[in-house]
C-alpha cells in the first residue's frame, strides 16, 4: 500500500525471487499456494512456518451476524481502501456482496481509490462503487481524514440513491395518471 508503480514492480520481482529461493531450499512452491500473496507476501512466510491460511472473510464473519442483519435492510454499503480487480478475488467487500446478492439486496462499495479493472466487481455483486476522495491528496492525508471522507462519501452516495428513488416515484405517479386518463377516455367512449 502506498508504493509507486516502480516500487510495486521492484517488490513483485523480489517476492518472485523469494518464492524461487523457498522452492529450492524446502521444495515447496509457495507462489502456487492459495492466498500466499496476501498482505504483501506475509502469508507465504506464515505458510513456511506451518501456518494454515484462511480467507479473511471466513475468520471475521462469524462475529458480524451478517445474515441476520440482511433480513432488516434494503441497501448495503461496504468499503475498501482500494477497489480494483483483486477485490473480487476474496476481499471482504466482494464476499459481503456475494452474501447480500443471495438475499436480493443492492450493494454500494465506497473506496479510497478505484483501481485497474474495478468493473469486475459488478460480477461478484457490487452494484455501484465510488471513490470517497474528493480532491488530489496524499495517501497519508487521506488516511488521516478517512472517517470524514467515508461519512461524506456515504452521504453523497445515499443522496444519489434518494434522487433515483424520487425519479422512480415521479415516473410511477405519471404512469398512474396516464392509466387514469385512459380509463376515463374508455368510460367516455362507452357513453
Amino acid at each position: 500500500k502506498g508504493a509507486t508503480l516502480a516500487q510495486v514492480e521492484e517488490l513483485s520481482a523480489a517476492l518472485d525471487n523469494y518464492a524461487v529461493v523457498l522452492e529450492q531450499e524446502v521444495g515447496f512452491d509457495v507462489s502456487r499456494a492459495p492466498g500466499s500473496g496476501a498482505s504483501g507476501g506475509l502469508a507465504a512466510g506464515l505458510l513456511m512456518i506451518g501456518a494454515t491460511l484462511h480467507p479473511r472473510y471466513q475468520l471475521i464473519m462469524p462475529y458480524f451476524y451478517l445474515d441476520c442483519l440482511l433480513a432488516h435492510c434494503d441497501l448495503v454499503f461496504t468499503a475498501e481502501g482500494g477497489l480494483d480487480a483483486q477485490t473480487a478475488r476474496g476481499k471482504i467487500p466482494a464476499e459481503v456482496a456475494r452474501r447480500v446478492k443471495n438475499c436480493g439486496r443492492p450493494v454500494i462499495a465506497l473506496a479510497g481509490t478505484i483501481g485497474d479493472n474495478a468493473a469486475v466487481n459488478y460480477e461478484v455483486g457490487i452494484d455501484a462503487f465510488a471513490s470517497v476522495i474528493q480532491a488530489p491528496t496524499t495517501l497519508e492525508d487521506a488516511m488521516q481524514d478517512a472517517e470524514r471522507l467515508l461519512v461524506e462519501g456515504a452521504e453523497s452516495a445515499m443522496r444519489m440513491v434518494m434522487v433515483g428513488a424520487s425519479i422512480s416515484r415521479r415516473a410511477e405517479r405519471e404512469l398512474e395518471l396516464e392509466r387514469a386518463e385512459l380509463d376515463l377516455a374508455d368510460d367516455f367512449a362507452r357513453l
